[in-house]
């Protein structure tokens, strides 16, 4: 399998020292925002000044709303419109969150990392696993495990000298998905073929 490069490009680096998370993604029931929610109920008290911005639209943005509204967590987690520059956006936050149900590959969590974020994510079918080195460059979390996902968040902000190694660890593995590297797999792929019918 060849994975999806990198097209990202970023202006520099997340420090990963501010109050800010982020997650990007349609607004659908495979991207389990409502199990974020849920999962953010056991966070909020402990550190309120803390908040997640979702950067995304979909079926369901009223519906998830409306679960923020009833659970008071407004000022806490904040429904964002897609916009064009969102390296600013990963740059601006601490790390990344996914709550996914399922993924294919999880390109948003390789540009996250290539911004220097640290992830973390449901260790859900298929992509995160082989993106995420867990306690490495971010957390892999039991899938739909509400409990274990706002655990991994929690610890994720109390530990702000792990979170900067992480994320520097994130920048650096992540080049595995370069396209200069993506594309030497293409050419070592079609050599081979190539080979094989002489």
């Amino acid at each position: 399998i060849i994975p999806n490069p990198i097209t990202l490009e970023p202006n520099g680096y997340s420090t990963c020292t501010g109050n800010k998370i982020i997650s990007v993604g349609r607004l659908t029931e495979q991207k389990g925002y409502d199990l974020l929610i849920n999962a953010w109920k056991a966070i909020a008290f402990k550190h309120p000044d803390w908040i997640i911005n979702i950067y995304g639209e979909g079926e369901l943005h009223d519906k998830l709303q409306q679960q923020i509204c009833d659970s008071h967590l407004e000022k806490q987690i904040i429904l964002c419109k897609p916009v064009t520059n969102i390296s600013e956006k990963y740059i601006e936050s601490s790390f990344y969150v996914m709550s996914s149900r399922f993924e294919g590959f999880g390109l948003v969590l390789t540009e996250a990392m290539c911004c220097g974020l640290p992830c973390i994510s449901f260790n859900c079918p298929s992509g995160p696993s082989e993106i995420i080195k867990d306690k490495e460059d971010g957390l892999l979390v039991e899938n739909g495990n509400i409990n274990a996902l706002a655990d991994s968040i929690c610890f994720m902000i109390e530990h702000e000298e792990k979170r900067i190694q992480m994320g520097k660890k994130a920048k650096g593995n992540v080049m595995r998905y370069s396209t200069e590297h993506i594309m030497q797999q293409w050419n070592e792929l079609f050599k081979g073929l190539i080979q094989k019918q002489q």
